[in-house]
Order: structure tokens, then C-alpha cells, then sequence
């Protein structure tokens, strides 16, 4: 019997000492799990999350070419440790497909309690912006954008924030042809000068490149003058550039190019331009523009010799009067004044001078003008009773200008040389 209860004491001890093992296992192992457990709890409500905001759009940039967007993304970190920089996407969509998209770039980690700012710009091209906008047209163009960040953090793991922003894009616009204008600025017998005008009107906001713009000025529907408009480089930008053409119309070249019109008083004129406008979305658009006019058609008066007459004769003095008829064949009056003489009879200058006094030039007619003149020396005196009294005729030059003016509106000074000779006879 003995041996039986030495089997059963050493059945008992062995167990009891695997339990002391097993306990000895055991109980630190739950320590340490206890302990990490109420660490992860402290570390998890001492650490917090990242603060991420994005601005509000801000056009940097805009030109024929595009334009340039900028958007702004802050990333604060809150923490005393830091924080690796997020992974940034970003999409542009227009009409609900995406436009534009792009990574920003592996930026360092962000330090305890700073904050960070990312710029995200965005160059749009205008064409690609026509060609996504289709055949919606309008001035604007709506956008949206959507920007996703992913931070690696310690303990919670990867955290996404996204972010949407909307707005419009100002769409190139077509240029316009405004306040035309037609003036006569100088105006004679020799021809006239005219100022044709207009307005091109640039509504984008933005200078544009100026368009190629030709003229025709045509009289009676017929082109007469053609050319290339000069115009300054640019058009200014959300405003009017003003265009000036200024044209030299010869009386000689158009009445050798319309002979019909020298038994005319006016005839109508017109000043056509033609521009071809190369802008995104208006790739293959002509402007057109009409400036319609009138022009007076002015005839040079023709001056004529009146003759000469003896007013009062004695033996110390002739008065005699000599003079001009002008024809005015215009349908419009003038007035001539300032008149430069001299008259010569025989090679003799018997008068010269100016006729200060203004005479009217009435339309359609002859008007004389006539000038009187007085010789008081003894020998010319003697020399003239003696033409006089035989009837004898004589050779005389009349030579000088005339000036004509206060005619149609815009009409200048005009000057009329004459250079009149003959023979005629005095008469009492």
C-alpha cells in the first residue's frame, strides 16, 4: 500500500508545479496587455486629426492663350509629434467630364503645431475650354472642382478628406464694329479730304491682338479707292479702340473715273469694311460694316476777262474800271475775296494791288467783280487820252489768284491762279 500513495504524492506535485508555470506565463503577459491597452487609449486622445482647408479660386492670369487659376490648400498639424505630408489628387470637370486632372507633388512632413500651404494652379487653354464647353456658347463656362487628400497617420491609419468647389469661367467674346462716322474734313476744288471713324469694341477682359481690316469707298455703287486699314497694335482691354480712316478724293481721278458725274451737284458714297476676326470659338467669323456718306462735287469757277472801261477822263487824271466775270458752275454760292492783280497794258503795268472787298459767287451764273482804278502821272495820262481818242486797241495781261471760300460745310481756302491776256479797246 505504501507505494500506491508515494505514486499519488507525486501525481499531485507535478501539477501543482505546471500550474506555478503556467501562472508565471500568464499574469505578465496580461500586464503588459493591460498596460498597452491603456496606452493606446492615452495615445489615441492626446492625438488629433489633421485640420485641411481649401480657398477660394483666384484668377492669376488671363490672355488670349487661357487662363491661369490658382486654388490654395492649408494643412495644419495640431499635434507635438509630426505628420508625413498628404497624397493630393486633384480633377477639373466641365459638363460633368473631367477636364484636367493632376498629383500634387511629395511635399515634407509638417511640424509639430504648423500649418502648411499648397498652391494648386491650373493653366486652361482656350481652345481645349471651346472645344469642352461644345455648342453651349454663352460668356461663362461652369467648372468644378474636386480635390482628395490621404494622410498616413500613426495608430487610426489612412484618413481621406475630400473637397468640391464650383464656379464659371469667362469664355472668349466676339469683338464688335460700333459708331461708324463720316466726315468731310477739308474740302476745294482740287478735291477733299475725308475722315471715315468707328469703333471696335473688345468686351473680353483682356487685350486681343487688332484684326486684319480692309476698306473699300466706292461713289455711285462703284469701288474707288481701296486699302488696309492702320490701326494700332492691340484692342484695350474691356473697352472701345478707336479706328480712324482718313482717305484724299482728287476731283481729276474721279471724274476721270466717272465722267457722269460732272453734270452732278452730290453723289453718295459708302465706305465698306470687311475684318477677319481669328479668336477660340470664332475661328472663321468676318465682321462687316457700312459708312455711308455724301459728297459735293465741286467745279473749279472759271474766271474771264470783263474788258475795260473809261469812267471819268481830264487832263490830269483817267479813272477806268476793268474787272473779272466768274462763272460758278457749281450748285453751290461762294464767297471770293482777297484778291491779288496785276494789270498790264502795252508791257505797261497801269494797276496793281488787292481787292480786299468780299464779293458772293452765286451759284449756276456769271458774277462780275469789277475793280476801278485811277492814273494820276502826266505821261501815262497823255499816252492813255491819245489810245482813247484814235480807238486804237491794246494788249493787255491780267495775272493773279483769287480766293474762294465759305462754301459747303468743311470747305477750305481755295486758290485760283489766273493768268488772262488779249487784246481790247478802250471805250468811254
Amino acid at each position: 500500500m505504501k507505494p500506491a500513495r508515494k505514486r499519488r504524492a507525486s501525481r499531485h506535485t507535478k501539477a501543482g508545479k505546471m500550474k506555478k508555470q503556467v501562472c508565471f506565463v500568464i499574469v505578465p503577459l496580461l500586464f503588459l496587455l493591460c498596460l498597452g491597452v491603456c496606452s493606446c487609449r492615452s495615445f489615441r486622445a492626446a492625438f488629433r486629426q489633421p485640420v485641411v482647408s481649401l480657398g477660394s479660386a483666384d484668377i492669376t492670369g488671363i490672355n488670349l492663350e487661357g487662363i491661369q487659376l490658382h486654388y490654395s490648400l492649408e494643412v495644419e498639424n495640431p499635434n507635438i509629434f509630426s505628420l508625413s505630408f498628404p497624397e493630393i489628387y486633384w480633377t477639373l470637370f466641365i459638363n460633368g467630364a473631367s477636364f484636367l486632372s493632376g498629383v500634387a507633388p511629395e511635399g515634407e512632413a509638417i511640424s509639430p503645431g504648423s500649418a502648411r500651404t499648397l498652391d494648386i494652379p491650373l493653366n486652361l487653354a482656350y481652345t481645349a475650354l471651346v472645344d469642352a464647353a461644345g455648342t453651349s456658347g454663352g460668356r461663362e463656362l461652369d467648372y468644378q472642382l474636386v480635390v482628395e487628400t490621404r494622410f498616413l497617420l500613426p495608430v487610426q491609419g489612412e484618413l481621406v478628406r475630400n473637397f468640391e468647389r464650383q464656379g464659371k469661367l469667362p469664355l472668349v467674346q466676339m469683338i464688335a464694329l460700333r459708331n461708324p462716322a463720316f466726315e468731310i474734313t477739308a474740302l476745294g476744288f482740287e478735291g477733299m479730304d475725308i475722315l471715315c471713324s468707328l469703333d471696335v469694341d473688345n468686351p473680353n477682359p483682356f487685350p486681343i491682338p487688332f484684326p486684319g481690316m480692309n476698306y473699300d469707298f466706292g461713289v455711285r455703287n462703284n469701288s474707288f479707292i481701296s486699302g488696309t486699314v492702320e490701326h494700332p497694335d492691340t484692342l484695350a482691354a474691356g473697352g472701345l479702340t478707336a479706328v480712324r480712316i482718313g482717305l484724299k478724293v482728287a476731283y481729276s481721278d474721279l471724274y476721270r473715273s466717272f465722267s457722269a458725274l460732272k453734270t452732278l451737284g452730290e453723289a453718295a458714297c459708302l465706305l465698306s469694311l470687311d475684318s477677319s476676326v481669328s479668336l477660340p470659338g470664332f475661328d472663321r467669323e468676318r465682321l462687316f460694316l457700312d459708312i455711308p456718306g455724301v459728297i459735293p462735287l465741286l467745279k473749279e469757277p472759271v474766271m474771264s476777262f470783263k474788258g475795260i472801261s473809261v469812267k471819268k477822263i481830264s487832263l490830269s487824271k483817267i479813272d477806268f474800271e476793268f474787272g473779272w466775270d466768274v462763272d460758278n458752275p457749281n450748285i453751290f454760292d461762294f464767297e471770293m475775296g482777297d484778291l491779288r492783280y496785276a494789270f498790264l497794258v502795252n508791257d505797261s503795268v497801269w494797276a496793281q494791288g488787292r481787292l480786299e472787298k468780299w464779293t458772293k459767287i452765286a451759284p449756276g451764273r456769271k458774277t462780275p467783280v469789277p475793280v476801278t482804278v485811277s492814273i494820276e502821272s502826266s505821261a501815262e495820262v497823255k499816252d492813255l487820252t491819245g489810245i482813247i481818242t484814235r480807238g486804237m486797241d491794246v494788249a493787255y495781261d491780267l495775272k493773279g489768284a483769287a480766293v474762294f471760300s465759305a462754301g459747303p460745310a468743311a470747305f477750305a481756302d481755295s486758290h485760283i491762279p489766273f493768268d488772262l491776256n488779249g487784246r481790247t479797246r478802250l471805250g468811254l
